[in-house]
């Protein structure tokens, strides 16, 4: 009977140590780290299209430029701060209608720094630092992501998460979205957003920083048009991924 008593103690006590190590390990937290991978050698290669829109002209003037970026972590160092710092390497081609891209070289062009804290992904661009993610993420989080510089306050929050999407030609299983949407007034519009793709790290940017003013001789209609119909100023710049990878 004790011998019964005892194999039943045993059994029961494995159960528990199984069933408790199968709950410890559903409820750990998905922070999504992986939203922003820091492999070294890790890439990914944008096409960029920006328009630039010029009132010193009459009608206003629009200059288009399409080039493609590319974003390789290149080394992982110690920050002032001895944090562990990513080198991001951007490099560019620019567009010739007559060669493509494929034969033309990349030409070093910046160099910038990235920290993934446990709370933060923090992004240092022209000696600028930017928050552009939060970790945990999710859909109720806010963050200002020009609380590390000296520029206004800019209120990003998560629009969805882990979002099936096709982002150029590529379809990602897992993507967030990223979002600081001003509105639109009568003389102003401004837009930013991201998207991130687990595993593989920023595969969109979108920047609409606009302004539409009535100027001398407006048509008696100006402020019923949409405002990104009658820009007079500011700047339109889209990156959308092409291609990613790791490199030695």
């Amino acid at each position: 009977m004790k011998r019964i008593v005892s194999l039943l103690l045993i059994f029961t006590s494995i159960g528990f140590g199984l069933f408790s190590c199968k709950k410890d390990k559903s409820t750990v937290p998905d922070m999504g780290y992986n939203y922003f991978p820091d492999q070294v050698g890790k890439y990914v290669v944008y096409d960029v299209d920006s328009f630039y829109y010029d009132n010193n002209f009459s009608p206003v003037k629009i200059d288009s430029f399409k080039f493609q970026v590319k974003e390789k972590i290149e080394s992982i160092y110690s920050d002032n701060q001895n944090r562990p710092t990513i080198r991001l390497e951007r490099y560019r081609k620019y567009y010739n209608s007559s060669t493509p891209y494929s034969t033309l070289p990349w030409m070093l062009t910046d160099i910038w720094a990235e920290n993934k804290t446990a709370t933060t992904v923090e992004k240092v661009e022209e000696n600028d630092r930017y928050i552009r993610l939060i970790f945990p993420t999710k859909a109720s989080q806010f963050w200002n992501a020009n609380i590390q510089n000296t520029y206004e306050e800019r209120m990003f929050n998560y629009l969805f998460l882990d979002q099936s999407r096709t982002i150029g030609s590529i379809q990602f299983d897992s993507v967030l979205q990223t979002v600081y949407d001003a509105g639109a007034i009568l003389t102003k519009r401004e837009y930013r957003t991201e998207k991130y793709a687990r595993n593989v790290g920023m595969i969109y940017r979108q920047i609409i920083d606009v302004e539409s003013q009535p100027g001398t001789n407006p048509p008696p209609n100006f402020f019923q048009i949409p405002i990104m119909q009658r820009v007079t100023s500011g700047y339109q710049y889209t990156m959308t991924v092409n291609s990613f990878g790791i490199e030695p």
